[in-house]
């Protein structure tokens, strides 16, 4: 099957990005645990490289950042975990984050009819139509070598009927956006080229994807409470920074450049 579901991927693509993206460097479970947690093995044992992709219909133990649940919608979403190789400056891999909305908000854009637009929520959700549509986990190991793992799940074909109720207000997917199905392959290929394209160019087009981020900001303006290390700090968002730091300015007009979060309310 895994043969069959690489080829539906990789359709139409050119030459050389098929070669950046081979069939060994594809793997599809119809179910494991967690995509990051096996691609992070396989790294750690040497049996991965750049741009190894795992991909399952259903996850047990699927998670978002500081642990939530992803309910996944078995066969109906895309559930993935890709390996990025790190560079030596580690003050710029907190960007990933920032490249993979873009990535995944891009190539999910292009198949919106035209106006609608996904709001980006820092760090790490995409929403459409003020719901969420995708999760976004990186995860990072430096044996034997520095490499993130990126985990996204990103509601393709997900009814909301197949949701828990305390969920359909903040929950959305392509169907319930386009009123009809998508190709799941055929969405996983463009997203696999955006990042093909453009995570060898971080260093040079990440202010291109701040730029991209700034009318989507889904935070900016908004007042709110954030948890970081050993403090909470209020204020209200005020975009986001050239290293992409989350900017809060507080009642003393002082600008807050928050790198990571426990906890964001918005108030």
């Amino acid at each position: 099957m895994s043969d069959s579901i690489y080829h539906e991927i990789v359709t139409g693509w050119r030459e050389d990005d098929r070669a950046r993206f081979s069939s060994a460097q594809f793997e599809f479970h119809e179910s494991t645990g967690s995509t990051n947690d096996d691609l992070l093995e396989k790294l750690r044992r040497g049996e991965a490289g750049p741009f190894h992709l795992i991909v399952a219909d259903s996850q047990t133990k699927g998670r978002g950042r500081r642990g939530d649940r992803w309910e996944g919608g078995d066969g109906r979403n895309l559930l993935f975990s890709l390996a990025l190789q790190l560079g030596p400056e580690r003050e710029k891999w907190s960007r990933l984050p920032h490249v993979a909305a873009y990535v995944v908000g891009s190539a999910v854009e292009s198949i919106l009819p035209p106006g609608n637009q996904i709001a980006a929520k820092w760090p790490n959700d995409l929403f459409g139509d003020g719901r969420k549509m995708a999760g976004i986990l990186v995860e990072t190991t430096l044996t034997p070598q520095p490499f993130a793992v990126v985990g996204i799940g990103l509601n393709v074909n997900l009814r909301l009927a197949d949701l828990p109720p305390e969920l359909h207000d903040i929950s959305t997917s392509l169907y319930e956006v386009l009123g009809c199905e998508s190709n799941r392959w055929f969405v996983l290929g463009l997203i696999l080229q955006g990042f093909l394209r453009e995570y060898p160019n971080i260093d040079t087009n990440f202010t291109d994807i701040l730029d991209w981020i700034a009318p989507r900001d889904f935070l900016a303006g908004k007042n709110l409470r954030v948890v970081t290390g050993n403090k909470t700090i209020e204020g209200y968002a005020i975009g986001t920074g050239k290293g992409g730091e989350l900017l809060v300015r507080d009642a003393d007009n002082h600008v807050h450049h928050i790198i990571s979060a426990e906890k964001i309310e918005v108030c």
